[in-house]
């Protein structure tokens, strides 16, 4: 069986992609598993955690903050200077 140059392209080609498909199975199980992470992408990974539930506490605090701003009522309008009784005599 002689192939041509450009069957014998497809056939290398077809077979790159099939082991690289392959390997890349391989090496996601392997994340998916956790074993393929470092101790500082461990660390990264709870850090961005520790971040995500900082912000989530601050949106709500913040709600929180803001509807009691709208709730609060006003103070009234204090007095003129002019209008209060002076104490110098």
């Amino acid at each position: 069986m002689k192939l041509s140059p450009g069957q014998s392209l497809v056939l290398l080609i077809l077979i790159g992609l099939a082991l690289s498909g392959w390997l890349y199975g391989i090496h996601w199980k392997r994340i998916a598993n956790g074993s393929g992470f470092s101790d500082d992408e461990r660390l990264i990974i709870q850090l961005q955690d520790q971040i995500r539930t900082l912000t989530e506490a601050n949106a709500a605090l913040n709600g929180i903050i803001h509807d009691a701003e709208n709730r609060a009522p006003t103070p009234p309008d204090l007095p003129e200077k002019s209008s209060l009784p002076s104490s110098s005599q």
